[in-house]
């Protein structure tokens, strides 16, 4: 074995057995993120919306639920039918209809929503409104 070999083993040794430190590996020191300064949150709201069908009911019913909702216009075929602008006492924004107000067949409609922090989302529905089936006699 050579001189060099025989020198170099000891610190071979040592820098397998030791972890080195940040500074002997040449990194940096890790750095935290600054805190962000204190102000304004933007903050949005959601909705979800559920519909009746005009199937064995005589009205239909649309409701919106969510968090900061400021007011919904519910439109069916294009038309504003209401705008709803206080929730129920269980949160929800309500559109009851009258099926016979409705065709038969499929119509569109649509919820605007508008949130308190001024934002808005549609959400779309259709309500489907079918012939009262007579019923067979079976017997």
């Amino acid at each position: 074995m050579s001189r060099r070999t025989l020198l170099l083993l000891p610190a071979v040794i040592a820098a397998v057995a030791l972890p080195p430190s940040a500074a002997m590996a040449g990194e940096d020191d890790p750095v935290t993120p600054p805190t962000p300064a204190p102000g304004p949150e933007l903050v949005s709201g959601s909705a979800s919306l559920h519909a009746s069908d005009c199937v064995a009911r005589a009205r239909t019913r649309v409701t919106v639920t969510g968090e900061l909702i400021d007011s919904v216009a519910f439109f069916v075929d294009g038309e504003r039918v209401k705008t709803v602008t206080t929730p129920d006492a269980e949160g929800r924004f309500k559109l009851t209809m009258a099926c016979s107000h409705l065709d038969v067949g499929a119509h569109r409609g649509k919820a605007v929503v508008a949130f308190e922090q001024g934002a808005g989302e549609t959400l779309r529905f259709q309500i489907t409104r079918t012939r009262r089936q007579a019923p067979r006699f079976a017997g």
